[in-house]
């Protein structure tokens, strides 16, 4: 089926199924917040006095709104789940998506559906050969066009739709690096972070970003979203027992169209690869990053597939591989570096396993893995499973009871300037940041792991050393059904640093999420740290410290539960609290709910630091139960059912400038 455009219709059509909960809890809390004499318009960010004490270039759009109107966060996040529903299974449509809300956006999808061109001239005859012939009058192919004969009908309309949007959007992605010189060497000193404390490395790094139109390379990639998810449709067509073989070398890599065998792809990143049938391996492919290689794309639509970074990895695990740290700088399969890559498996139950950054890993770049059905595991080492870095970063699994593996920045990590997601549409899931194996010890805890997984927005602080901060970009885990289990270490679940947003939604099923530090809806430096749950009876465990709805230091965090009864053990600085004038949320909506945290917790704030700005800025801590028969630990005398309290940090003669925290549970 051709995927339909994200219009004004169907996002109204889904409106009226999925209810206004943003706007709901923005008027509870409004109501909430009258306990102390605030107003969701006084209880908000300073933004005069967080910009004397912040700074980072390539600040996020969605950020910057949730800043300026904290309470108006939960609305802003619905809008764009429903526009994440409408898109489900379409690469195009969130790729059009998460690029507007990193600000880089266009809108393909405004005059009409941008598949239908595409479809109406891939079904034209002769269109696959007309296409290669393109190539080789560009020079792109020096071989003669083979004899297609052989390649079923279906088959061939998915390749020349693919290589007629190739041809098509080339001209952006050169566009997008046009003030890139020696792109070779700008590919090797970009497969790792720059070292933003070195002055010298510092002021090259943001020399080069401002060179990078990243705009323009994710309209590229859009574009051709859209005819990916056209190709597959098409492709899925054609009998899995069908035999046939045609590979045709060009400058981009081979294009290889076949099925009805078992395969192995190893080598070079591959332009395309149509397989319709077979058991097959992908050792390493598709990527870019490689030669002229700018665009990657694989589509498989039967079969058990294995998905590796290393022969050797089919059937192993990442976390028992030996040298498993020796391989971020290498390139796995599903990942762009420079460049745009498509990963799509139709039928199967699939193994997904690197030690490279793999599935979903875009630097300078757009990679997308999309799984349309089958029990899937998914088990990487680091910056994988949705992770970004100037780019989209995207994985989609539509289907099947899935296991997600990670040791740090994955699962929804959007690095600066980055989007990365992870969007699980069924099935009862795990996902998990390995926290028992320590190869990333946490500042915070050396006997944890930094996770930066299931919704975590990063960004990289260097206010101390050379000043050129960047802003975190978006890390986004979407789980739409399911009883799901989350676990990770230090910083994950819905969390931000130093201006980074991730998210974490949930929308049904009962689920277990388990942290340490800075975890479910928990924020530090300028930060926004998000968790929602939508539905079921939940099991929230968080450890060590920042967790539950807890903002520190200007930052912004957040967690909703809207139905079931809820259990939850929180540590310090947890369920609705602020800390250094940040803004912390808690808010349950119903159910008969069993809470137990001691410290500053359950609508509580630190004190402001005297003799500076901060003194007279808000730091509150909000928590919010409206309904059900629930449970309080006995140290926190002030919290009762039917009751409402106001914890004052300190008090100035504004209550918009104090430090509080506020306690409302409705009977």
């Amino acid at each position: 089926m051709v995927p339909m455009p994200i219009t004004t219709a169907t996002i109204a059509a889904l409106a009226a199924l999925t209810g206004q909960t943003g706007a709901q809890f923005e008027a509870d809390m409004g109501l909430g917040l009258g306990a102390a004499g605030l107003t969701t318009e006084s209880a908000r960010l300073d933004l005069d006095t967080l910009a004397f004490y912040r700074q980072a270039a390539y600040p996020c759009l969605w950020s910057g709104r949730f800043q300026a109107r904290p309470w108006r966060a939960p609305f802003e996040v619905e809008m764009a789940r429903r526009q994440f529903a409408v898109a489900k299974g379409d690469p195009g449509a969130s790729i059009e998506v998460a690029s507007r809300l990193l600000g880089q956006g266009a809108r393909l999808s405004l005059l009409g559906n941008p598949v239908e061109p595409l479809a109406k001239a891939a079904s034209e005859p002769g269109a696959l050969s007309e296409a290669l012939s393109k190539m080789k009058a560009l020079g792109w192919i020096k071989s003669d066009v083979p004899d297609l004969s052989t390649v079923p009908e279906y088959a061939q309309k998915a390749a020349a739709a693919l290589l007629s949007s190739a041809l098509a959007r080339h001209e952006g992605y050169r566009a997008a690096m046009l003030g890139v010189t020696s792109a070779d060497t700008q590919r090797s000193e970009w497969k790792s972070l720059p070292d933003m404390g070195s002055p010298a490395a510092a002021t090259k790094a943001v020399r080069f970003l401002a060179a990078v139109d990243l705009r323009a390379l994710l309209v590229s990639a859009q574009g051709l979203g859209f005819a990916v998810s056209y190709a597959e449709s098409q492709a899925r067509l054609v009998p899995a027992s069908t035999k046939y073989k045609v590979k045709v070398p060009t400058a981009w890599g081979p294009i290889v169209l076949t099925g009805g065998s078992d395969d192995t792809y190893e080598g070079d990143p591959p332009l395309l690869v149509i397989d319709t049938g077979g058991k097959d391996t992908y050792v390493g492919i598709p990527r870019t990053g490689v030669g002229q290689s700018w665009l990657s794309v694989t589509i498989d639509t039967a079969g058990d597939d294995a998905y590796v970074s290393d022969l050797a990895l089919a059937g192993a695990k990442v976390a028992e591989s030996q040298g498993r740290d020796g391989h971020r700088e290498s390139r796995g399969p599903g990942s762009a570096l420079f460049g745009v890559t498509f990963l799509v498996d139709s039928k199967g139950d699939d193994q997904y396993r690197s030690l490279a950054p793999a599935f979903g890993s875009a630097t300078f770049g757009c990679a997308f893995l999309l799984d349309v059905e089958g029990e899937d595991v998914y088990d990487t080492y680091a910056d994988s499973l949705g992770y970004a870095w100037f780019g989209i970063g995207a994985v989609e699994d539509l289907a099947g009871k899935d296991e997600y593996h990670v040791f740090s920045q994955g699962q929804g990590c959007g690095m600066p300037m980055g989007f990365g997601m992870l969007l699980d549409r069924s099935g009862d899931d795990r996902y998990s940041a390995n926290d028992s194996t320590i190869d990333f010890p946490s500042p915070q805890s050396a006997e944890h792991n930094v996770s930066l997984a299931q919704g975590a927005g990063y960004g990289i602080r260097a206010d101390f050393s050379s000043g050129h901060s960047l802003a975190g970009g978006i890390g986004l885990l979407y789980d739409e059904s399911g009883d799901d289990l989350y676990q990770c270490g230090v910083f994950g679940q819905g969390t931000g640093y130093w201006d980074g947003t991730g998210l974490l939604w949930d929308a049904s099923g009962d689920d277990g999420y388990r942290g340490q530090w800075y975890v479910q809806g928990a924020s530090a430096h300028f930060g926004i740290g998000y968790l929602e749950d939508l539905a079921g009876s939940d099991v929230y465990l968080a450890e060590m410290n920042m967790a539950m709805g807890a903002g520190h230091d200007f930052g912004l965090g957040y967690m909703l539960d809207w139905a079931g009864d809820d259990v939850y053990t929180g540590p310090n600085l947890s369920l609705g609290a602020g800390n250094a004038n940040g803004i912390g949320v808690f808010y349950e909506a119903e159910g008969n709910d069993r809470y137990q945290a001691s410290g500053l917790t359950l609508g509580s704030s630190s004190e402001g630091q005297k003799a500076s700005l901060r003194e007279r800025t808000l730091c509150l801590g909000m928590f919010l139960d409206k309904a059900g028969q629930d449970s309080y630990p006995p140290s926190a005398t002030w919290a009762q059912n039917g009751t409402r309290a106001v914890n004052w940090a300190s008090r100035t003669e504004s209550r918009a400038t104090s430090q509080l925290g506020v306690f409302v549970d409705r009977p």
